[in-house]
């Protein structure tokens, strides 16, 4: 047996939720049993952050830096710790020691900044049974107050089925959607990645691997498993969303930085710009030497070249001009456009 250590995850939190699991079978008290539960039901994975035993042992769940499935409407942003049990006379004065300890030990983390609630604020459920608040000496904003800490939080490797409280996202009448399906709550799934920055390409209510794409990169981006597949965890954020923050880098970056990360549209539209100011280049030579004869006097040593200038004339040099800078427009309207789709993240 080892002191567990709290590890900070990168994602954003301000709070913290208590659960029990709803059962009391010596059996289901281990994390391996609550994820086995909600594996069975079609989830990515156990709903909780941390699950604490009777014993008082901790055992890890799902990872702190992906958003829980616990509290419906209220995931984004938090932690999940479930308490094994169910009669409020069955829990163990180890497991209230280990909460306190536990929740100590993150609040220290982020300076005390951080709320703590039960699920029973925010659904209709009596979970947690027990009274969170007196033994977390929570004031009435539901911050921690001064605890007596008996023991360091332990942890232990997680044992290897049911009634227990199932995992929670914001209930929804839209379908499971993955790579294949097809119609309106496709399209509608496109609609909203689009506007939220997750660009699908073509909304052809088709889920497709550019679909797929946007939505592991939303997933990724708001800390949910990523999977691809659209189920309730990823619906609930999706309305919650705003647009997607793009980096300074992306923000800023102009053609020639596009060409040199190896973008070929950048690549042609770079080059694209070169020939055309070659042929304008070409062009004003042209007009140039049948009017003053200064460049034929210069390159009369160059045969070829003085042959070229001659066969344009002045009309056709000046058609050559217009058609340089036409080529060179085209180009710049190309690599203006390929640089706006890469700041709006609507390509790579």
């Amino acid at each position: 047996m080892s002191q567990y250590v709290f590890g900070k995850p990168r994602r954003p939190v301000s709070r913290v939720f208590i659960h029990c699991s709803a059962s009391d079978n010596p059996a289901h008290d281990n994390v391996a049993t609550m994820r086995a539960w909600h594996l069975q039901r079609g989830w990515s994975d156990v709903g909780y952050h941390l699950f604490i035993r009777k014993d008082g042992v901790v055992e890890a769940g799902r990872p702190l830096e992906i958003t829980p499935a616990a509290q419906a409407g209220h995931n984004t942003g938090t932690i999940a710790i479930c308490l094994h049990g169910l009669d409020i006379d069955k829990f163990t004065q180890a497991q209230f020691d280990t909460l306190r300890a536990l929740c100590a030990s993150i609040n220290r983390q982020y300076g005390g900044k951080l709320t703590f609630h039960g699920h029973r604020e925010v659904a209709a459920k009596a979970c947690p049974v027990f009274d969170y608040k007196a033994i977390l000496n929570l004031d009435r904003a539901g911050r921690l107050g001064v605890l007596n800490i008996a023991t360091p939080v332990r942890t232990g490797a997680a044992v290897s089925e049911i009634g227990m409280e199932e995992p929670e996202a914001r209930r929804t009448l839209r379908p499971v959607l993955r790579l294949g399906h097809s119609g309106a709550p496709v399209e509608a799934l496109q609609l909203r990645l689009n506007r939220l920055g997750y660009h699908v390409g073509k909304v052809d209510r088709a889920f497709g691997k550019r679909t797929r794409a946007a939505v592991l990169a939303f997933q990724a981006d708001n800390h949910l498993m990523a999977d691809g597949v659209v189920g309730p965890s990823t619906y609930e954020a999706l309305d919650e969303a705003g647009p997607r923050e793009i980096g300074e880098e992306r923000k800023s970056a102009g053609i020639l930085d596009l060409a040199a990360g190896g973008s070929r549209i950048a690549k042609a539209s770079v080059a694209q710009q070169f020939a055309g100011f070659g042929l304008a280049g070409g062009g004003v030579l042209s007009v140039i030497d049948e009017s003053t004869g200064a460049v034929s006097r210069v390159t009369q040593g160059v045969e070829l070249f003085g042959d070229t200038l001659a066969r344009l004339g002045p009309w056709i040099g000046l058609a050559v001009v217009i058609g340089g800078i036409y080529v060179v427009l085209q180009a710049r309207k190309a690599a203006a456009a390929r640089v706006a789709d890469h700041r709006s993240g609507k390509t790579a």
